[in-house]
């Protein structure tokens, strides 16, 4: 090629072109053969790096055949344990909302029992005060009886010097008491 292209500069030169053009299709042809033997070592080369990789990959296979079937069961654990984790979700936040309305029944529970025990501490208060009233009055008609008087309320009671409340205290009525018993006998 380069011989073809260098026919007209041959022409021009004369004898010193002639050695120059021997030299410079002696060093084309070297390129050239050197060339060849890079390609052919090269070719070489490739060779042994595809054998190098085809054993690699031989060796390499049952590891990624491994990793693959480990890859999978993974994918499989954790498929099964993001749907036992959602039923575990499922399952407190179903306590979790029944939890509160028992919580919501028992207070409801306890402000009744409340009210009822406020309604049953007014009664007792009630009976307890009638009962007061009652025996208050059982002993101004015992000091009635006693003194030979018909009882005059609380303002006679209250001036007679008895307890602090005007009630008679329990030796005047323990006295009325043995006092009765012999005229009823």
């Amino acid at each position: 090629m380069l011989s073809v292209s260098l026919l007209p500069l041959q022409a021009a030169t004369g004898t010193a072109a002639t050695t120059i053009q021997v030299a410079a299709e002696v060093s084309t042809v070297v390129i050239a053969v050197v060339s060849v033997l890079l390609l052919v070592v090269a070719l070489g080369w490739v060779r042994q790096v595809k054998k190098l990789l085809r054993s690699i990959q031989q060796h390499i296979q049952p590891v990624t055949d491994r990793a693959r079937v480990a890859a999978e069961n993974m994918e499989f654990i954790s498929a099964v344990v993001r749907e036992d984790v959602q039923r575990v979700r499922t399952s407190v936040s179903g306590l979790s909302d029944r939890l509160k309305e028992a919580s919501d029944r028992m207070e409801e529970r306890v402000e009744e029992f409340n009210a009822l025990m406020d309604v049953v501490q007014d009664e007792a208060e009630s009976v307890l005060l009638d009962t007061a009233a009652v025996v208050r009055g059982v002993r101004a008609g015992a000091r009635g009886v006693v003194s030979g008087a018909a009882p005059k309320g609380d303002a006679q009671g209250s001036t007679s010097g008895d307890g602090e409340d005007g009630s008679a205290s329990e030796d005047e009525v323990g006295d009325a008491r043995v006092r009765e018993a012999p005229e009823g006998a």
